[in-house]
């Protein structure tokens, strides 16, 4: 509007001034506050986490105790993946879609949802389902969840720009039909113009923000597919779910109207219209296929197969192929292997009627929380942890936390964990009054007789990332300066070779090992420390401190504490716990531990 003036030598007649360079800055620096306003408000909208991504595109979340034998199937695979992954199960949705087709979301781990469509369950045999449920699984331990929401984000401010210009222009010409004066019809037409450039603009954005959504995302879903035939050493699972949505007429379309700003989160392509190709968010089906199965024969499955039972064969066949090194071990920790899911299988079996119980009743969630961090301590201290517990909440839980107490004893180090895993999703409720109040209970127990054993650390440490995760999913890490490493890894360190290890000599070595590993993340030699120099509060700050790590010093000193882990060659099942600590601490999946030892 500021370019259309008033010619100061020809009274009453107007001029279009084509380049004022104020009116640039001013447009530069509005175009740009929308753009970076729209798109911190969309991803802020989405911060919610996965469960509200699901939401937003019809999913409806699958209750632990669903009676439905297609949800349950699903809820089962799940859990499998939840627990070899040695990840919180995610929250798990269904989608009411014929198409095949499904998603993972969420900014953390702690936050994370996974949605299936209902012809994606009902479509596929087991171990197809169990090839889509691997491939979104290789996505939440990838990070390829958050780097989606942001996507998604930008691609939003961008399309406001377009939807700012057509609005624009839209009330401009209602505005200029329905007014029978002339004289502002100059105005009219210029701001109509500004208006259109605005929208053309908008959508010129648009059109190259799919460009690079569709590149992306392309990408990933090749390397998610490989992921997911490594995690589950079965390449007819995932092969077949791409075969069947080829054969099928809806293949892997969502009739939702927020598909479009969505399509790069799901497993196949899931709009209707991809303009030949050039926006697919996915690679063609074949190409899929042929990198799996190089001698495909090009025919998609287009007849329901019947329900497949694991091949047990074929498990049995997987444990004594997987690599049973020291040296494997490091290799196994943040991924999914096929041992670990069939590992999984067989503790999902040995805790399922104690699963059951959890799945009916929220409660019994809790108290089994409840009772892990008890049994964590030694059994002269539950008089007193109970007491805490009534404290807390009242005499409704302690009958049911003493009967969790005894099961959970009976367990063995995995099945504790396999446990708390589904557990911890289901008792920590997403009212924040109650996390805090549930966070409180936990720390108490912990604490209450000022000396706090690994387990108990570990069953501490691994609720309270989930609940953190669970209140403030957008957490950032940073690189930690060398001046504060020096001590937490050095406590960490001294730690983990004195339980590792017997004589001094043997202590010192394993100590010098691991610290060679991290020593350009501090500021001079570390120290050695006795265990009589190291308080229980020193481990926990110096936890605190590792959690905040970056992705690339925090793989740097963990695989220094599993050096000195393995420095002996061996791993006992101390060291299993205090391992499991320290990724649990650094927010690192960890893998079943009999399975990344044995299997």
């Amino acid at each position: 509007i500021h370019a259309f003036k008033t010619n100061t030598n020809s009274p009453g007649t107007h001029q279009l001034e084509l380049w004022n360079p104020t009116l640039f800055s001013w447009v530069f620096f509005g175009v740009g506050s929308l753009v970076a306003g729209c798109s911190f408000s969309k991803i802020y909208q989405l911060q919610a986490g996965g469960s509200y991504v699901a939401r937003s595109v019809g999913g409806k979340q699958v209750m632990s105790n669903t009676k439905d034998p297609d949800e349950r199937k699903l809820l089962n695979i799940v859990e499998e993946m939840s627990i070899a992954s040695g990840v919180p199960m995610p929250a798990v949705f269904v989608m009411e879609e014929s198409g095949i087709n499904g998603f993972a979301a969420g900014f953390e781990t702690s936050d994370a949802a996974i949605a299936i469509t209902r012809g994606c369950i009902q479509r596929l045999n087991r171990d197809e389902l169990q090839g889509v449920v691997a491939h979104e699984f290789s996505h939440i331990l990838n990070g390829d969840m958050k780097m989606n929401i942001r996507l998604c984000g930008v691609l939003f401010g961008i399309l406001v720009i377009a939807v700012v210009g057509r609005t624009i222009l839209r009330f401009t010409w209602e505005a200029g039909s329905s007014s029978g004066d002339r004289r502002g019809g100059g105005l009219v037409i210029v701001i109509a113009f500004v208006a259109f450039v605005i929208m053309a603009i908008g959508y010129i954005g648009v059109f190259f923000g799919r460009l690079i959504q569709s590149a992306i995302s392309r990408q990933r879903e090749f390397l998610a597919d490989a992921a997911a035939v490594q995690f589950t050493r079965n390449p007819t699972g995932i092969s077949g779910a791409l075969k069947k949505i080829g054969g099928t007429a809806h293949q892997g379309v969502v009739r939702n109207p927020h598909v479009e700003e969505l399509a790069h989160f799901f497993f196949a392509n899931a709009l209707r219209k991809t303009f030949g190709g050039g926006f697919s968010t996915h690679p063609p089906l074949g190409e899929r296929i042929r990198s799996i199965e190089p001698s495909w024969d090009g025919k998609f499955i287009r007849t329901k197969l019947p329900e497949k039972k694991l091949d047990e064969k074929r498990v049995a066949k997987i444990r004594k192929t997987e690599a049973k090194k020291p040296k494997d071990f490091i290799n196994q920790i943040g991924v999914l292997s096929a041992g670990a899911i069939a590992y999984a299988q067989d503790l999902r079996r040995e805790i399922d009627s104690h699963v059951s119980l959890i799945q009916i009743d929220e409660r019994q969630a809790l108290a089994s929380l409840l009772a892990l961090q008890i049994a964590a301590s030694e059994s002269n201290h539950d008089k007193e942890q109970m007491e805490i517990i009534r404290r807390a909440l009242g005499n409704d839980y302690i009958a049911s936390v003493q009967d969790w107490l005894t099961k959970v004893r009976s367990m063995n180090l995995d099945q504790r964990m396999a446990l708390m895993e589904i557990a911890l999703p289901r008792a920590a409720s997403k009212d924040r009054t109650k996390l805090a109040h549930y966070k409180k209970i936990l720390a108490d127990l912990a604490h209450h007789d000022r000396e706090v054993s690994l387990e108990e650390l570990a069953i501490l440490r691994i609720t309270l990332n989930y609940i953190e995760g669970v209140k403030l999913p957008r957490r950032s890490f940073r690189a930690v300066p060398p001046a504060k490493l020096q001590r937490p890894v050095e406590v960490i360190l001294s730690v983990l070779a004195d339980s590792a290890n017997c004589d001094p000599q043997s202590i010192r070595a394993a100590f010098d090992t691991g610290a060679k590993k991290c020593i350009r993340f501090l500021l001079r030699k570390a120290e050695l420390l006795t265990l009589d120099k190291i308080e229980s509060s020193d481990l926990e700050d110096s936890l605190d401190i590792l959690f905040q790590l970056n992705d690339a010093q925090k793989k740097v000193i963990f695989e220094g504490a599993l050096e000195v882990v393995l420095h002996d060659g061996k791993v006992e099942e101390d060291e299993l716990a205090i391992i499991r600590l320290l990724a649990a601490s650094m927010n690192l999946p960890m893998p079943p531990l009999k399975a990344a030892e044995d299997a």
